[in-house]
């Protein structure tokens, strides 16, 4: 009996997006002046890798189907595939956004909360403090 190798291809393409894609949701980035990582370019990173190999896992799932006499997880493939996609794009997104926080907490230039209005900055930098105060770098 064969196996289906381009079934096994893409089950094991999205179990590796679905590990990736919860690696991304761990803090990695240190926010300067406590003892807090959040969020940062690296899981957004991530959570791209996690969507790219649920779309590999999606490719080889259906290059498999055609494969009828040959057993194996190509449908399972196909729908971890979906789901990776799905999930690691919405991560993606999320993630961008509170790396976008991040940045504005450790002052890196050109980031797009810095361009706010007066107002809405000083609540952030006050959010900031309290943290700092709260959480103090070790």
């Amino acid at each position: 009996m064969q196996k289906n190798v381009k079934g096994f291809i893409g089950l094991f393409a999205g179990i590796a997006a679905f590990i990736v894609i919860i690696i991304a949701t761990i803090p990695f980035t240190p926010i300067n002046g406590t003892s807090l990582n959040f969020y940062g370019s690296i899981n957004s990173t991530l959570a791209l890798i996690g969507a790219a190999l649920g779309i590999i896992a999606i490719i080889f799932g259906a290059l498999s189907v055609k494969d009828k006499d040959k057993k194996g997880p190509r449908k399972a493939g196909i729908i971890v595939g979906i789901f990776a996609v799905i999930i690691g794009l919405i991560f993606t997104g999320v993630a961008s956004l509170l790396a976008s926080i991040t940045d504005y907490a450790n002052n890196v230039p050109g980031n797009a909360l810095s361009q706010m209005d007066e107002a809405n900055r000083k609540e952030i930098d006050n959010l900031l403090d309290q943290m700092r105060t709260k959480y103090p770098e070790k």
